[in-house]
């Protein structure tokens, strides 16, 4: 199911609204999205969709915002905690506090985050509320399974803590961060197919 992912950030100096540019322009580059590409428009914006996209958010949500998107999800649930994980890791490495809205999340849980500093309010982990169940990416026919941190340590022999692990036509693995391991499992899935398996 599609779906749209709004996100807003709260507190970037200049500097920091330039690095949130570059490093959302990195990810878009660096993974092929089954929706439509994360949008961003900042104090920064020239163009005018941006700008009146920006100012819109400020009159109707919230005035402190300074940087304000979405992402038009497709059926590909990994799009959505691609960039869950960003905002995440955007707001531990800047300090800033982002806030997420997903309406139509299948977990209550995930319909409404924000994070300060990497961590939601109550001072936790995102991945202690993330599900147990691995997030299954179906690419032609064949399931990928990947496992969140919490769940996937020490399923790998000498996997490091924090890993992402992920399966596929029998193989398990893990690799640092979402992308990677999404990156591989694709890898992993080209050069099976290419030897007829």
């Amino acid at each position: 199911m599609s779906r749209v992912i709004h996100h807003r950030a709260f507190g970037l100096d200049s500097a920091t609204a330039h690095v949130l540019a570059r490093r959302l322009e990195d990810l878009t580059r660096s993974r092929t999205w089954s929706g439509a590409k994360p949008f961003l428009a900042s104090r920064h914006s020239r163009d005018l969709f941006a700008t009146e996209y920006l100012r819109h958010v400020r009159l109707a949500e919230d005035p402190a915002a300074d940087a304000a998107g979405y992402l038009k999800t497709g059926a590909d649930e990994t799009d959505a905690l691609v960039n869950m994980l960003f905002w995440r890791d955007f707001s531990a490495s800047s300090g800033v506090r982002v806030t997420l809205r997903d309406e139509d999340n299948p977990l209550a849980k995930l319909r409404r985050l924000e994070f300060i500093g990497g961590l939601l309010p109550s001072g936790r982990q995102l991945e202690e509320i993330l599900a147990r169940r691995p997030v299954i990416k179906k690419v032609d026919g064949a399931a990928i399974l990947f496992y969140a941190p919490s769940v996937s340590a020490g399923e790998v022999v000498g996997s490091p803590a924090g890993a992402w692990g992920y399966g596929l036509l029998g193989l398990k693995a893990e690799a640092p961060t979402l992308v990677e391991a999404e990156r591989e499992a694709l890898k992993i899935l080209r050069a099976m197919r290419h030897l007829g398996l």
